[in-house]
């Protein structure tokens, strides 16, 4: 339950080995008074007041109980230079990260953001304080693989007004998701005026592995927005956004001697020649929103909002080549590489009323999220149907949808406090739907011609036989409470109970404190448990894929199953249980002067009963036991189950400084995140596993190295806005930290025991300039990652590259794209 607004704000960031810089500047440099400030958004920010974690209308930032940022209209839009929402965040604050993950099917399509180091489903997406639904489709190929992410790129870019992140568990006060945090984005509400604004940008890059210049990616996106008054105090604001973006290709030559299957003349004539593909997909974006009050009188309010995305994106598998038993050589001599499609439609509504009775102050409001994702592919074959066989088919068609009541009160209590208890109460009831449905019949058949694999090749298709249906109820109700015991110590508490259908029922609570040393220093605390419910798309989700084998020698097909099928209950799966929760946070907050903040904050989160999708289950005994089966369209089978417990462990260092300069303000402000996840328990066994081999567990050690070393250790962020009356200025500049990950070269330094490679920390420094033509019309142009700086290239002996096809590791959040330069016009009126 989610209902009740979040309004939070913003305490810039710094690293930690700045402080004593910064803080030092803070003594010499002249600071803006809030009057003074051209800005009064950014040098007012840790006055703001916030009402995450408190019902107290008077709370700010910077004496609230919890670490929380406020990214301003002007920072959002400056991040947005790409386009995606995701990777704005990821530019913003340095507790986020962004993975790409290149020629992944359905990932090419949806990716999710991650908050502390942990999984894309155990951060909760809030629209105006409002549950986010999540996609229909299942992460099967990233680090977090079995993960059902939100969908950020969904809300439309010129929709938002500024976004507020919660870096605290708040599984109590907002509902399950919310384990390592909250985010929040406001939409615009202006009652008068509109803006416009068109942008194009590319990346230009030298791609070592091919030793080309390359000029691709190329992006345009034109949008609007408009506000017109209802009545005296309310407004309906709205908008919409178009927007294209070219493929990139950032894949090396490569070796047919070890990319082909049977290395025939036809496959060796292909040696040298790039013909696989990482990168970008291109992509079709169009999306739009509105945002409306309207007041009723006897201070009632009627509010709703909504936004809505329709994407086409265009993804790509693994090349075939002539000779592989996967292609028809009449259909395509010279081999080919299948190209996905992702046809995404994401739509959320919101409508409420608001308003007094007494002391209380009441919000009731229903929503529905709705996302359905259409998978196909063209360029393909059935290879087991010869050359009667289809050239595009339709894989499947998956289908979440979310429908909610809710109603909060609010109200403050005198009880002899030196400051009223704030108290809120809520409740929610909830109903999710799920479907799956199958694909084309030539997307699945098993054809005549029996030593070719049967179904479309990047696929197979969904059969009949594996279609889905199904739903669930949840209730929750929640208390929350918080007064000042004394005029320096606040003590909040907040506890929630929830009934699952599905699932049993669940308590959580959190306790949060904060004890001011002096008016301008304070330390903070909080400890929280929470509960995570799987999601229903975990529950029901299925689909195969090719990939590699698990010494990366070979690519197979793998098919990913719920934990329900018969199949997978053969291999020792068992029904899904929530994922338990405890975070503890210890932290503090440091006002040197007027202009400046500083926060340290802490943190250690317990993960039980993780839910992991398994390693593939493959082997000599493996494919014996699949073929008895009747399953000879698949080599191996993985599915979700609760394997893991984890610890996460960080600390985040936020500093700010704003100063006058040249005729205009400057704020200075660096950011660091220091996280690592171990592992506590993992659960490796099963009785029906062993008896089909022995020698297999339900992770490699491989997967479990991912998990605990795929992002990186650190992250820094460093910048610098200016603006003066005709003039802006932006510069930031990003250090991701090292990550390792495991290598196929089994010559590689071993790492935890396994062959792995150690990727260096890398930095990325972004540009802006805007030029202010008049109080309308403002240009500008920029560029991201404009050294051109990528990943540390993967080892290239023992072919961990796939023969030269995939000279990087897809992981690094920096991604693999090289510069990208932009130019912007923005007109307001």
């Amino acid at each position: 339950m989610q209902a009740r607004p979040l309004y939070l704000s913003h305490l810039p960031a710094t690293p930690l080995r700045a402080i004593v810089l910064a803080c030092a500047m803070t003594a010499a440099a002249p600071a803006w008074s809030q009057s003074e400030a051209p800005d009064g958004e950014t040098a007012a920010a840790i006055d703001q007041v916030t009402v995450t974690g408190s019902r107290a209308r008077n709370r700010t930032v910077f004496d609230s109980s919890v670490p929380i940022d406020r990214f301003g209209a002007r920072e959002v839009q400056n991040a947005l230079s790409s386009g995606d929402v995701g990777a704005a965040l990821q530019n913003l604050s340095p507790s986020i990260n962004f993975p790409r993950i290149e020629s992944s099917g359905a990932s090419d399509s949806v990716r999710g953001i991650q908050l502390r180091g942990l999984a894309p489903d155990q951060v909760l997406i809030l629209i105006n304080g409002k549950r986010r639904h999540t996609s229909a489709v299942l992460d099967t190929e990233s680090s977090f693989a079995g993960t059902v992410p939100v969908d950020i790129n969904a809300i439309p870019p010129n929709a938002i007004d500024h976004i507020e992140i919660l870096r605290d568990g708040a599984g109590a006060q907002y509902g399950s998701d919310a384990v390592a945090g909250v985010i929040n984005i406001v939409l615009k509400k202006a009652r008068t005026g509109g803006s416009a604004q068109a942008s194009y940008g590319a990346n230009h890059t030298h791609f070592d592995p091919t030793g080309q210049t390359l000029t691709d990616g190329q992006s345009s996106t034109v949008s609007a927005d408009y506000g017109v008054p209802l009545g005296d105090a309310g407004y309906l604001r709205f908008g919409a956004e178009t927007r294209r973006r070219s493929p990139t290709e950032r894949a090396g030559p490569s070796d047919a001697g070890w990319t082909s299957y049977n290395f025939t003349p036809a496959d060796q004539a292909l040696d040298g020649k790039v013909l696989f593909k990482s990168g970008d997909s291109r992509q079709r974006n169009n999306s739009a929103f509105y945002n409306a009050l309207l007041p009723l009188g006897n201070g009632l309010d009627l509010y709703s909002f909504a936004t809505v995305n329709d994407r086409q994106s265009d993804g790509s598998a693994y090349f075939r080549y002539p000779g592989d038993p996967s292609n028809v050589l009449a259909l395509y001599p010279n081999g080919y590489r299948p190209v996905t499609h992702g046809d995404k439609r994401d739509v959320s509504v919101v409508a409420g009323v608001r308003g007094d009775a007494g002391a209380w102050h009441w919000d009731a409001s229903a929503r529905h999220g709705g996302d359905r994702f259409d998978y196909g592919v063209s360029d393909s074959v059935n290879a087991s149907l010869g050359a009667a066989s289809p050239t595009s088919f339709h894989l499947a068609s998956f289908d979440f949808r979310q429908n909610a009541l809710n109603l909060d009160a609010t109200r403050s209590v005198e009880i002899g406090l030196p400051a009223p208890l704030n108290l809120a109460v809520g409740a929610e009831w909830m109903r999710e739907t799920y479907t799956s449905s199958p694909g084309d019949a030539a997307s699945y058949a098993a054809g005549s011609i029996t030593d070719a694999p049967p179904g479309a090749q990047a696929g197979p298709g969904l059969r009949p036989s594996d279609r889905y249906d199904g739903s669930r109820q949840i209730r929750s109700v929640y208390l929350d409470a918080e007064s000042d015991l004394t005029p320096r110590w606040l003590l909040g508490a907040a506890a929630r109970y929830s009934d699952y259908s599905d699932f049993a029922s669940a308590s959580t609570g959190k306790l949060s404190t904060r004890y001011k040393l002096t008016e301008d220093f304070l330390l903070r605390g909080s400890l929280s448990n929470s509960f995570r419910a799987p999601a229903l798309v975990q529950t029901g989700f299925r689909f195969a894929t090719l990939n590699f084998n698990a010494d990366g020698t070979a690519l197979q097909t793998a098919a990913l199953l719920p934990a329900s099928d018969a199949l997978a209950r053969s291999f020792g799966a068992q029904a899904l249980k929530p994922e338990k929760s405890t975070n503890l946070s210890l932290g503090l907050a440091w006002k040197p002067a007027h202009a400046t903040s500083l926060t340290v904050d802490a943190y250690v989160i317990r993960i039980r009963d993780r839910i992991t999708r398994s390693s593939d289950l493959q082997s000599d005994a493996i494919t014996a036991y699949l073929a008895a089966q009747g399953r000879s369209d698949i080599q191996s089978v993985a599915y979700l189950a609760n394997l893991l417990d984890t610890r996460t462990k960080g600390l985040d260092v936020v500093l700010n400084h704003d100063l006058a300069l040249s005729g205009g303000k400057l704020n200075l402000n660096a950011a660091l995140n220091l996280n690592k996840t171990s592992l506590d328990k993992v659960r490796q066994s099963s009785a029906a596993l062993a008896a089909i081999d022995p020698d297999l567990t339900l992770l490699t050690e491989t997967s479990l190295f991912r998990i605990r070393h795929a992002s990186p250790d650190s992250k820094l962020i460093l910048g610098a806005d200016w603006q003066a009356a005709g003039w802006g200025l932006q510069a930031r500049a990003t250090r991701f930290g090292k990550l390792e990950d495991f290598s196929y070269d089994s010559e590689a330094p071993l790492i935890d025991g396994i062959p792995a490679q150690r990727f260096g920390a890398v930095w990325s420094l972004d540009l802006e300039g805007q030029l202010k033509l008049s109080k309308q019309l403002t240009l500008s142009v920029g560029g991201n990652n404009i050294l051109d700086r990528y990943p540390q290239r993967v080892r290239e002996t023992n072919n961990a590259t796939y023969g030269g096809a995939l000279p990087y590791n897809f992981i690094n959040p920096i991604g693999v794209n090289g510069a990208y330069f932009y130019a912007r016009a923005n007109y307001t009126f």
